[in-house]
């Protein structure tokens, strides 16, 4: 997938419809930056908001996912191909997003574990007779505990209920 021609499509499909990215922010209930990440092809919505944003642009999630609009002719045998292309497209779209949040967890158990290690280091040797010290010692403690608490929460069946609740808490009538 070409996130660049992607984006670009995005913000085609914006202009097209006289909307700024903040209002199209405001209708997706994102911030300004995630749109223009968007565009700029930096990041890609989450797939409920790619499908949201195929329904609000009256284009299919195929066209979004190649980055260019596709012939009215669906009724050909084509059509039966590149619907098994697209179902492929948004399984390899799912696999690279979860790569990712997949990745930034493996760095941030690799934090934490370090700020234990540098803790039980510190620990180690006593010194009590500097507070400085001692606030870098409780602070490697606070972050790697914390790290790893937020780390088990979200990978854990938990944490699809909490992203649900944080999506809730938006309250954004938009948002399906």
């Amino acid at each position: 997938m070409d996130q660049q021609k992607i984006g670009t499509f995005l913000k085609q499909l914006r202009q097209e419809r006289q909307l700024t990215q903040e209002n199209l922010a405001e209708i997706m209930c994102v911030t300004n930056r995630s749109v223009s990440r968007w565009e700029n092809g930096v990041n890609l919505p989450d797939l409920p908001t790619l499908i949201q944003l195929a329904d609000f642009y009256g284009v299919e999630l195929r066209e979004l996912l190649d980055g260019e609009r596709k012939p009215d002719a669906m009724n050909t045998p084509e059509t039966k191909s590149a619907t098994e292309e697209t179902a492929r497209k948004v399984a390899d779209y799912s696999n690279d997003v979860m790569e990712k949040v997949t990745h930034r967890f493996h760095y941030m158990y690799l934090i934490s574990i370090a700020t234990v290690l540098i803790y039980l280091v510190m620990n180690h040797f006593d010194f009590s007779g500097s507070p400085v010290l001692q606030a870098i010692q409780g602070a490697c403690l606070g972050i790697g505990l914390g790290m790893l608490i937020v780390g088990a929460v979200f990978t854990s069946k938990r944490g699809n209920g909490a992203l649900f609740f944080k999506a809730h808490q938006l309250n954004c009538p938009n948002r399906k």
